[in-house]
């Protein structure tokens, strides 16, 4: 047996590193030009940085190469995801689409033929995609909370409910809608165009981007469309859960360092660190909590990354990383504006936006009370009742 140590390997340090000097030369700039009540890049900003990643190779990072992404590993993903996010509108997606935009994870268990349709050219031609799981009457468990139907009808399905909290419907060529069937959960593609299919409207929330209300109103789509076996949609959902988490854990790490960067820069600059004594103190030591948790929650984002990459059972270890990686964040973001006082409240900065998007992600692909509650299930095991 033997131990190489933490460090990187050479190759991924290198792209690490090259994307973060993307994030910083060619994103933050962008950025920084826009007015304050931008909510993200807009189009004609976005088109030439995506061309520029493209060229780069910086491209659907962990999309299989054989369908045109960068084929990164869990591990490698969560590595340059972080240096990805380290800017404004890194929600819902690191880079806000400037990376391009990976088809739902679900796809990559698809049939060759649906693999040919939507995969392959959601890569080449960035499409939006979405995932549709919640409904009004969700909660802890969506998937136990789904009311939209999936009805056989010959060589078609017809598909009717209504769906919440979709992110990027209101931009995408084709979704994947979880309906229940005679079967149980079973997961469909839709494509956006479909007559009965339709965005009701963006529902405003606490961060930038709105998530939408999807309404399916006797959809007929074809039997081809089934992804997976009838009633075979948990299990396709729970490799997306899992994969969602990590990328949740990821960004929120780069938000973090980029947080703690900031405010220590700001601290330095206003000789926060010659003032008196107690002064010192406290700016000293919001630092000094929040980059040791940063690097607790980057090792447990690791570790989780590194698991999965390894066909262990990682799903315990992401739902650990997202809890405490969001966490870590959170207060980090909280500490900067208590250090830099009005200006990081101010819309100059990228700090109120991340807070208010990492308020958000507490909910978001597994609440915090639902991974308590898998974590601790997983720890305690199996409960013995007396008979």
């Amino acid at each position: 047996m033997s131990f190489d140590g933490f460090a990187l390997p050479e190759d991924l340090a290198m792209i690490s590193d090259a994307v973060e000097r993307f994030v910083r030369e060619e994103i933050r700039p962008v950025e920084a030009a826009l007015p304050p009540e931008a909510r993200h890049i807009p189009p004609d900003r976005l088109a030439p940085l995506q061309r520029k990643a493209k060229e780069a190779g910086y491209w659907c990072f962990d999309a299989p190469e054989a369908f045109g992404g960068a084929g990164l590993s869990s591990f490698a993903f969560v590595v340059v995801v972080e240096q990805a996010s380290k800017h404004k509108f890194c929600f819902p997606q690191p880079g806000g689409g400037v990376f391009g935009h990976p088809p739902p994870i679900v796809m990559y268990q698809a049939n060759p033929e649906q693999i040919a349709r939507f995969v392959g050219p959601s890569i080449e031609n960035g499409w939006y995609g979405f995932t549709a799981i919640a409904e009004a009457t969700g909660g802890s468990d969506p998937m136990r909370a789904i009311r939209t139907t999936a009805v056989r009808d010959g060589d078609h399905w017809v598909l009717n409910g209504t769906k919440m909290w979709i992110t990027h419907a209101q931009y995408a060529h084709y979704g994947v809608v979880y309906a229940r069937t005679e079967a149980g959960i079973s997961a469909f593609l839709v494509e956006a165009d479909t007559p009965g299919l339709g965005v009701v409207r963006e529902l405003p929330v606490l961060r930038d981007h709105w998530p939408t209300e999807l309404r399916l109103e006797d959809v007929r789509i074809p039997a081809e469309n089934l992804i997976g076996p009838d009633g075979g949609g948990l299990a396709l959902a729970g490799a997306w859960v899992l994969r969602a988490r990590l990328l949740y854990a990821a960004r929120a790490i780069g938000v973090a360092e980029e947080a703690i960067r900031i405010g220590t820069e700001w601290a330095r600059e206003r000789d926060l660190f010659g003032k008196p004594l107690a002064a010192q103190q406290a700016t000293q030591f919001a630092i000094a909590d929040s980059r040791a948790a940063i690097n607790a929650a980057r090792w447990l984002t690791w570790e989780a990354a590194w698991k999965h990459d390894q066909g262990e059972d990682a799903r315990t270890a992401a739902n650990i990383a997202k809890l405490k990686a969001v966490e870590a964040a959170a207060v980090t973001v909280d500490r900067m504006i208590q250090i830099m006082g009005a200006m990081g409240l101010s819309k100059e900065l990228p700090l109120e936006a991340w807070l208010r998007d990492l308020r958000v992600a507490r909910i978001l692909e597994g609440s915090d009370e639902i991974l308590r509650t898998f974590i601790g299930k997983a720890e305690i095991g199996p409960i013995r009742r007396n008979e």
